[in-house]
């Protein structure tokens, strides 16, 4: 990741993902997870919103991009360098996280439960990804399923323009809240 972060200049979106726009338009802002931040446009955008941003990911290349993201948009972000595994989610601490392109099974039940459990209650979850592993579709309502215990406000499984790759894709989009 930190090869393309810093040798593919227009790989990636530097606006912020529309479905996490549309998802927080109404919502007090409050605090924020990044998962696997990348460059920081998400969070950035919701800095900018008034949202406490905390954010994480495994290259520290792209993390270095964010804070000077955050810096030439007079916002502050919290970095922390760590993988998945590795980030201490806690319990009951997020009102909001975002999970766009951040290559998290959704098979992954563990992981889910943890963040599932750092939700407040009311927190919502936005995930947009890439909603199949290899050249074919991947399994039906896979997203759908790993947050059904969630109050699931919105969810599709479309063919789109991926955030990731600029490229069409089927790609899985859902918000989901904590009860």
């Amino acid at each position: 990741f930190n090869k393309m972060f810093t040798q593919q200049q227009g790989l990636f979106s530097t606006e912020p993902n529309a479905l996490l726009a549309r998802a927080v338009r109404e919502l007090k802002p409050g605090k924020a997870l990044d998962v696997a931040m990348g460059q920081g446009r998400n969070s950035v955008f919701l800095a900018r919103q008034g949202w406490e941003v905390t954010g994480y990911d495994l290259s520290d290349q792209g993390l270095a991009i964010a804070r000077a993201n955050a810096a030439k948009a007079g916002v502050t972000i919290n970095t922390i360098f760590a993988s998945h595994q590795e980030f201490d989610f806690g319990k009951d601490r997020w009102d909001l996280i975002v999970m766009t392109y951040a290559f998290v099974s959704m098979e992954d039940a563990a992981f889910l439960q943890r963040v599932r459990d750092s939700l407040k209650p009311g927190g919502i979850v936005v995930v947009e990804q890439l909603n199949s592993g290899g050249p074919g579709p991947g399994p039906a309502n896979a997203l759908f399923r790993s947050f059904q215990d969630l109050r699931v406000l919105h969810y599709e499984d479309t063919s789109d323009t991926a955030d990731w790759s600029q490229k069409k894709a089927r790609i899985g989009r859902l918000v989901a809240q904590k009860e």
